[in-house]
């Protein structure tokens, strides 16, 4: 900055409100490098073998800078993760399942994701832009780290319940899951119903992911998985259940023609869960912002419109409406819409596409 030319009074200089506010948000971008560091630089390992320890042995032990060491266990401690007894270090003993590199809830690498190419959280003003374009396919993560986790077990623990309600007791045995989780859906439905078996169909690029988790669950004797889209279904025969999490997005142009190619693969008595986030009314919007661009992050894509009407989709594609219900998840409300197979399908004015979609 030239400042030869500028005139200011130093002594009445004062920041207007409003920059706390921005204060506030750097704030918790520092907090988040802060906890990066901890896991990076080993001191949460370190101190779980050797703790409590003195600052200066950290220091010595992790080669860290002593200038700068009390303020980086201070914020550490500030934040909940280290606890600190006169000039001595810990870990918080609640806090070690999730900070320790040897259990299995250690969220090192979910932190780092988030810093990932191909993450849109690592450069959100690039995936807001038309250009956007992820640098390479995403790895899915862990079971026990996977974002669609909470949502998965909440749709398994809901469906089971509805075939002990709905079905006397009698149980699918094929399950045909289009799963825009990437698998973890199909394994969640699999572990509530030991006797069920499936065919998942997931992105091309996610096949690979797919299998490795389904084989991490113990799932990979019950479960085979195919490349395709509800557009594009690899399989012709009927399933007792069909189940489309999160999977309907990239195909929402062509909604028509892929819930009749889904419906088709449903069996006489059988019964058709979508499972997906909708937007608001006129895709008017909400506070809990940083919710929805998780959504969109997550899935690279705009929630299902009209909710109210969706149930037509599915007469309109020979099935019967069978009514919806929400899941509360992470990320608001997941929409739950059953359908069954119908004799003599219904015909309803066609689907009209939200022009902001």
């Amino acid at each position: 900055m030239d400042m030869t030319t500028m005139k200011f009074d130093l002594a009445s200089l004062e920041a207007p409100p409003a920059v706390a506010v921005l204060d506030r948000v750097a704030g918790g971008f520092k907090a988040f490098q802060a906890l990066r560091a901890g896991y990076g630089s080993g001191l949460f390992d370190w101190l779980d073998r050797n703790g409590p320890a003195e600052r200066a042995v950290i220091a010595t032990a992790l080669k860290l800078r002593g200038a700068h060491l009390a303020g980086f266990l201070q914020s550490l401690e500030d934040l909940g993760l280290v606890s600190r007894q006169g000039s001595v270090y810990a870990l918080v003993p609640e806090m070690r399942e999730v900070l320790v590199a040897g259990s299995a809830w250690c969220q090192a690498a979910t932190i780092e994701r988030l810093l990932a190419p191909e993450c849109g959280w690592s450069d959100l003003r690039g995936f807001l832009s038309e250009d956007w374009t992820a640098a390479s396919a995403p790895v899915s993560p862990s079971p026990r780290q996977h974002p669609f986790l909470v949502e998965a077990r909440l749709l398994a623990t809901r469906l089971a319940a509805r075939e002990r309600e709905l079905r006397g007791g009698a149980k699918p045995r094929r399950l045909l899951c289009f799963d825009g989780s990437g698998g973890m859906a199909a394994a969640a439905i699999c572990l509530a119903q030991p006797g069920l078996d499936a065919s998942v169909i997931v992105a091309p690029g996610a096949v690979r992911e797919a299998m490795e988790l389904l084989d991490a669950c113990g799932l990979a004797e019950r479960c085979v998985v195919h490349p395709g889209s509800p557009l594009e279904i690899s399989v012709q025969a009927s399933y007792d259940r069909v189940v489309l999490f999160h999977a309907l997005y990239p195909v929402r142009k062509s909604m028509g023609d892929a819930l009749a190619a889904v419906a088709a693969r449903l069996a006489p008595g059988g019964e058709l869960c979508s499972a997906h986030w909708f937007c608001l009314e006129a895709c008017e919007t909400a506070p809990g912002g940083l919710r929805d661009l998780d959504r969109a992050v997550l899935t690279d894509s705009h929630p299902l419109c009209h909710v109210e009407t969706f149930g037509e989709r599915f007469v309109a594609a020979g099935l019967g409406d069978e009514g919806r219900e929400d899941i509360d998840g992470p990320c608001g409300h997941l929409k739950l819409h059953f359908a069954s197979r119908a004799l003599n399908p219904v015909v309803v004015s066609p689907y009209l596409r939200c022009s902001r979609c």
